[in-house]
């Protein structure tokens, strides 16, 4: 297994990891051999967090890796490049994995140290590793039960996990207050046609400034994030209610049900209607 992107994207037997689909979170617990290797060239729609329990797994970059050892978590942007697995060296990786759409508020929280471009990574103290261990296992429990609030409980334990985890970091950078409004005002207003220029308007930034900002701090533009909530709130409006799916696609702000059918399919690798009939 190769140290960085260029060795890795020159393996001709190298097989894609398939993309999990965009719904607020989907968690496990894993444990890898020294085998264990994922590839995404274009990363995923959605932010990774990974925390390490035991054994060590690395994370590729254009300059080299991260090793993360136990007690540490890395945390992957969307549309970052996705080149991970058991580190040389080591016999296994056990890690707590959750694939999630962050709510707007939880931002500001994710200003860790940035040894590469998309790719965070902390190192927890000893009186907050177990804390912070014990509330991803529980969003996994969570995740996989039978419980009708699964998805806002588990995300609700992966809330106190992140809080945790930015309790230590004092010295890091706090969000731009203007960035979180314009991300609180497109939540606020899925089911509108908004512009850029509403958006800065109501933040108090030019269009570029505003353009800027978001995508430095939040990874993704305002339109792809504006995109990525209506699909996500679809998605639990088709999950858990029995209203017709062109009634959810113009109340999450879609022109049209043909043009929301394809981006649902683009996102989530399956119809709308199909989705429902799996249970989401």
């Amino acid at each position: 297994m190769a140290g960085n992107l260029k060795d890795t994207a020159s393996l001709s037997n190298r097989q894609e990891a398939h993309q999990p689909s965009a719904t607020p979170l989907v968690a496990g617990v894993y444990r890898g051999d020294m085998r264990y290797t994922t590839w995404r060239a274009r990363g995923t729609q959605d932010y990774l967090l990974m925390y390490t329990r035991t054994g060590a797994g690395r994370v590729g970059h254009l300059r080299g890796e991260v090793r993360v050892m136990p007690g540490e978590l890395v945390l992957i942007r969307p549309g970052t490049h996705h080149d991970y697995g058991t580190a040389r060296g080591a016999a296994h990786w056990e890690l707590i994995w959750a694939h999630f759409q962050p709510r707007p508020h939880w931002l500001e929280w994710l200003t860790w140290p940035e040894p590469a471009p998309g790719i965070l990574h902390v190192a927890l103290e000893t009186d907050t590793r177990a804390a912070v261990e014990d509330a991803l296992l529980l969003m996994d429990t969570r995740s996989r039960s039978a419980q009708p609030l699964r998805s806002a409980l588990a995300m609700h334990a992966l809330e106190e996990a992140l809080l945790l985890c930015a309790s230590t970091l004092p010295s890091v950078r706090r969000q731009d207050a203007r960035v979180g409004a314009a991300m609180s005002y497109l939540v606020e207003n899925l089911a509108q046609p908004l512009t850029l220029r509403e958006v800065a308007q109501a933040t108090g930034l030019s269009v570029s400034r505003l353009s800027h900002r978001f995508k430095d701090e939040v990874g993704i533009t305002p339109g792809q994030f504006l995109e990525r909530e209506r699909l996500a709130r679809a998605a639990q409006l088709l999950r858990f209610t029995t209203r017709p799916i062109a009634a959810i696609s113009e109340e999450v702000g879609f022109a049209s049900p043909i043009h929301f059918s394809l981006r649902f399919k683009k996102s989530f690798e399956i119809s709308p209607r199909e989705f429902r009939k799996l249970g989401g």
